[in-house]
């Protein structure tokens, strides 16, 4: 990087929105961006113009530690049981006889040791401060850079008098600085800035008056006129103090402000700062950005610009050339398979990977993969399963030690071991040598010489024939179906690396429904999918009704002969006079009961008028009503039904006579000209 470029200020800066647009810019254009966001957000920032450090001004992060907190595997503590209360009547413990005097006066000489190299250490560290003074080359004072420094405690925030007295010692303001091109937050006394030239904001220009040696010894009270020069007087009237002695009359101090104002500060030539959700999405230029820290390398990527869903990647290396990897974190969103890290040891070729909780494989959250084993967490599953470990044997395809039962399956032998005998120095043990498999529908054949049995305790009796034969049987079955259960397994943790593989390869993202920026073609394709239902739809309801597509059903689309026409045609028009036959047929047996509950009401009302009371006679002449109403409205009915049956008929046998599915007509036309 050219040297004497580093040592110039900028002869020019661009707007904050421009650098918002370009992503890249000087530290000055940055700052006043940095600046100009924190005084929107409330804050009192300045933007600084000063000297910094050649690492601080390249932004050379490789001596640097990283700063963030490393990732760690998330391990579910366990529940400490609560320490259960003693009583509440205790005895006084005895009191201690021993002699301290050797623990005092290794606690004396401690304490004096302590003290020795604490004196050491302040000489070493005035030392280095020392030496942090001193120029480190001939650019030490030359290399111009910008920052931010936030005034936490700024009393003209809340005053509003028009002059604010103080005492001749103001009182000191805490700072911070903010660094734009890294956005790391440190105090005043921070080494990476070396002098503070000025300092502005949107209403002045204020230049350091004060002489120091570090930056943390610098004052800023910007209103006290003694350390900061007010280039643009006209401010107001807070940011100024006056320094009252007791013999001196505030009075003859004060003047008005606006007699001094002869400049105005360069009003704003850009519209408000917008960052819209695709410009905070990309947020990198080139959507990515990569930092070295000291033995680290950082990588992060804007969402969705990667094909599997990459976010960052930090990798750890042994040297500080960046050549010999130790361990890669990789870090994801937005993926169907729920994966959210991936962890890799270069030394180790072990593999992790942390799910989110969602996975349709068993609730899948946590793999592990190393060289000779595999290991599963899982949760919430039905079979209350939630920890599995596997360990890959070299040549041998499964091996299973289940407590005292051990299934050598190459050796073709199964070891016993039992429980220990009563006054016994060992456990009594039984090898079984499997014998071959029999023909289907003969039994195994049993040889005492496959067995050797070894009795702990020889008062025992020797099991017979018989029992060993059993023994051996049941241990058969075991095997067999513990082998079974283990391929299972083996067969489902094949099925989730197979998945996971294939995971891998093809990498699936997801999105919000409310993503404006991805869900656009999502909406057109909805949009363009419901368009057509809404056109078939209209089809559908705008086609008259294909009255004869049931009848042609059974002749599979081809064409039909003479009979079979007239014989569909007949089957529509019967079905069709059955339809009419049945719905008139139903109208009359509603007009029928309706003139007959009117009549059998009309008749006991006239029986027992005088019985009832005015009320309950007013119900049933009301009721009588609306039978008589539902009367004429069911005969109405009756009558346009019948007339609308007989058009509808006609239409239907014309329209079934002139369909060419049939050929009716055709085939009329034909006899005719025959005959």
């Amino acid at each position: 990087m050219d040297r004497h470029r580093l040592t110039q200020r900028p002869t020019r800066l661009i707007s904050p929105s421009s650098l918002l647009r370009r992503r890249q810019g000087n530290s000055f254009e940055m700052a006043t961006l940095l600046c100009s966001m924190l005084l929107g957000a409330g804050f009192q920032a300045f933007v600084v113009s000063g000297v910094a450090r050649a690492e601080t001004v390249e932004c050379d992060l490789r001596e640097s530690p990283y700063p963030y907190q490393m990732p760690a595997p998330k391990v579910e503590e366990e529940q400490k049981a609560k320490p259960t209360t003693g009583s509440k009547y205790k005895l006084r413990p005895l009191p201690d006889l021993r002699s301290h005097l050797e623990e005092n006066m290794a606690e004396l000489l401690r304490q004096k040791e302590a003290a020795e190299q604490k004196i050491k250490d302040e000489a070493l560290q005035r030392t280095l401060e020392e030496l942090e003074l001193q120029p480190v080359d001939k650019y030490h004072f030359r290399r111009s850079h910008a920052w931010v420094v936030v005034l936490d405690n700024a009393p003209w925030v809340t005053v509003h008098t028009a002059v604010h007295k103080t005492d001749a010692s103001p009182k000191m303001l805490t700072a911070r600085f903010f660094e734009p091109s890294t956005g790391f937050i440190c105090e005043t006394h921070c080494k990476q800035y070396i002098l503070v030239d000025s300092v502005w904001n949107q209403y002045n220009y204020y230049v350091n008056k004060q002489e120091y040696q570090r930056v943390s010894e610098i004052r800023w009270d910007l209103r006290d006129t003694t350390d900061w020069e007010h280039i643009l007087p006209g401010e107001p009237p807070e940011m100024r103090t006056y320094v009252v002695h007791s013999d001196e009359n505030l009075a003859d101090l004060v003047h008005p402000i606006q007699d001094e104002h002869h400049l105005d500060t360069i009003r704003s030539w850009v519209m408000r700062l917008h960052i819209g959700a695709k410009e905070f999405e990309e947020r990198f230029p080139k959507l990515e950005k990569t930092v070295y820290y000291q033995k680290a390398k950082h990588e992060r990527y804007s969402p969705y610009s990667q094909r599997t869903g990459k976010v960052m990647q930090l990798t750890l290396y042994s040297d500080d050339e960046y050549n010999q990897p130790t361990e890669r974190w990789e870090f994801f969103e937005n993926r169907t398979d729920k994966l959210i890290s991936i962890k890799y040891n270069y030394e180790t070729s072990e593999t992790e990977e942390n799910f989110a909780i969602g996975r349709n494989d068993n609730s899948l959250y946590y793999l592990r993969i190393e060289t000779d084993s595999v290991t599963l967490q899982y949760k919430e599953r039905s079979d209350f399963c939630y920890y599995q470990l596997f360990e890959l044997k070299a040549n041998s395809n499964f091996l299973k030690d289940i407590a005292v039962r051990s299934f050598l399956l190459l050796s073709h032998k199964i070891t016993l071991k039992f429980h220990y005998a009563r006054g016994a120095l060992t456990a009594s043990t039984c090898e079984f040598t499997k014998p071959p498999k029999p023909d289907y529908g003969q039994e195994i054949m049993f040889d005492l010489n496959l067995v050797k049995l070894y009795k702990a305790n020889a008062a025992d009796t020797d099991p017979t024939q018989l029992e060993v034969y059993r023994l051996m049987l049941a241990q058969l079955d075991y095997e067999d179906k513990i082998t079974k259960q283990f391929e299972k397994i083996v067969e489902e943790n094949n099925q989730i690396l197979d998945q996971r593989r294939y995971e891998h390869e093809n990498p699936v993202l997801t999105f919000c429904i409310f993503d404006g920026l991805r869900n656009a073609a999502a909406r057109n394709s909805r949009l363009e999918k419901k368009e057509k239902e809404d056109a078939y739809k209209r089809n559908v309801q705008t086609k008259p009704a294909d009255f004869l597509a049931p009848y042609l059903v059974i002749y599979k689309n081809r064409a039909l002969t003479y009979d079979e026409s007239w014989a569909a045609y007949k089957a529509c028009l019967n079905d069709l006079k059955s339809r009419f036959v049945f719905l008139l047929n139903d109208l009359q047996r509603q007009y029928e009961d309706l003139i007959t509950e009117s009549k059998s009401l009309k008749r006991f009302l006239n029986k027992f008028e005088n019985q009832f009371n005015n009320f309950d006679y007013e119900q049933l002449v009301q009721e009588a009503k609306q039978i008589n109403l539902n009367k004429r409205m069911v005969q109405q009915r009756l009558t346009i039904t019948h007339e609308e049956a007989q058009k509808k008929y006609e239409t239907v046998k014309q329209s079934l006579i002139n369909d060419p599915r049939l050929n009716l007509v055709k085939e009329q036309e034909k006899s005719i000209t025959k005959g």
